[in-house]
């Protein structure tokens, strides 16, 4: 085992089993297994670590299941790194994993992900599914079930934003309080790219100059699958492009990108730059929120409630900054969440690897968002925004999905 595995699963010690986390965890929560809690799968990490299990699919059959929200983190009395011995685990585990379907991954994680042409192309096929009415005709008929298993993926499609993808070296606005990165990302770029935009347009109103840095693929799915060479890879290569720009900020919208950002010294222990990179990183809500906002806003008069995004709420522990930020929107209702901060079951492509699981996740959560009886629900993160669409859509809410920079850049509206 190499020196920095062994430094992780030295910190199992810190859990005294004492059960905090269960009730946090939303695989223990539908399941009610104690190896589908966090407690759970630390003893098997243990056992993994000190060879008391027979094979490592054991293990593997667990950790799979675990969506990696990390509310047990916050939940802990013992201060836990949970998320950092999973990704350990995780990073030995998928040396034992069927070599052609990690080949697929690898092959997915480091030459799809990190291509914006391909993901354009992968968009505008999409949008012609959806557009030509034939996305209509097969949820009309239920024809997804004629594809079995790969069927049910079809309902976890996004609704993608027109528009094309931002471009590196555009610049935008003045710099009156400091000169910002925009991490664009991959899948937000290609899918979301009117938020993109949207916050753009709220950041130029609150004195902030956007410029976009040559970038790639954060690594979040890479670094979350164990593949720690390729988020290795695409981190330096994100370091060393970006910092050459010498940004005040790296400004990202999609919490799972800026919760990854933000372990770039982590995940890079021994680069000289990765910790300044890290403590730049900074997700656009809580930039806001250093301030009061600035310029003129129309009255939007709308009933909204906020989903916190596991990413943003647990991993990057940015919790009031949007309450704080959407509470100065004129006209705005925002009604309160239960268990605002539970995850959603989307966490990254868990929905596609796990989709029963998944949307029985989303059960409580679409519970909690009906009975605010919100016309919006703000996320976020690109994962959530889908899966709540998905959650909306099979309950027959009428309730629209939002950024919540959307909903500010509607306030800015000209």
């Amino acid at each position: 085992m190499t020196e920095h595995l062994t430094d992780e699963f030295n910190k199992l010690d810190a859990c005294i089993h004492c059960g905090m986390c269960l009730p946090t965890c939303p695989t223990f929560r539908v399941t009610g297994s104690e190896a589908e809690s966090p407690r759970g799968r630390l003893f098997l990490m243990r056992q993994f670590v000190e060879g008391q299990l027979d094979s490592p699919k054991q293990l593997a059959a667990h950790l799979d299941p675990c969506l990696g929200c990390l509310a047990c983190v916050t939940a802990c009395p013992s201060g836990v790194e949970y998320n950092t011995v999973l990704a350990a685990s995780r990073e030995r585990l998928v040396q034992h994993q069927n070599p052609v379907k990690r080949g697929f991954r690898r092959l997915m994680l480091r030459h799809v992900l990190p291509n914006p042409f391909l993901l354009y192309l992968i968009k505008v096929m999409t949008r012609v599914y959806e557009q030509s009415g034939l996305q209509q005709l097969v949820r009309r008929h239920h024809l997804e079930k004629l594809a079995g298993p790969m069927g049910q993926l079809e309902q976890f499609l996004p609704t993608l934003q027109p528009g094309a993808p931002l471009k590196t070296g555009q610049v935008f606005g003045e710099n009156r309080k400091g000169r910002v990165a925009l991490f664009v990302g991959c899948i937000m770029n290609a899918a979301y790219a009117q938020t993109h935009q949207a916050t753009i347009k709220v950041l130029i109103a609150n004195g902030y100059q956007v410029f976009i840095p040559k970038q790639t693929c954060c690594g979040a799915l890479a670094h979350h699958s164990g593949e720690m060479d390729i988020a290795s890879a695409l981190a330096r290569q994100n370091i060393d492009d970006i910092l050459a720009e010498n940004p005040d900020w790296i400004v990202v919208n999609a919490a799972g990108c800026g919760s990854t950002l933000k372990e770039y010294d982590h995940i890079l222990k021994n680069h000289p730059q990765a910790a300044v990179f890290a403590e730049k990183t900074i997700d656009v809500i809580a930039l806001l929120a250093k301030h009061p906002l600035e310029g003129a806003m129309h009255t939007l008069n709308l009933t909204v409630t906020y989903h916190a995004a596991c990413h943003l709420h647990h991993a990057q522990a940015v919790h009031h900054e949007p309450y704080l930020v959407l509470s100065q929107l004129p006209g705005i209702q925002l009604v309160p969440l239960t268990e605002a901060e539970m995850c959603c079951g989307s966490a990254g492509v868990y929905n596609l690897a796990h989709p029963e699981l998944s949307l029985r996740i989303l059960e409580d959560k679409m519970d909690h968002v009906k009975n605010t009886g919100a016309e919006v629900v703000l996320a976020a993160n690109p994962g959530c925004m889908l899966q709540l669409e998905t959650g909306i859509r099979q309950a027959g809410l009428d309730m629209k999905v939002m950024h919540p920079m959307d909903l500010l850049a509607l306030a800015y509206a000209d």
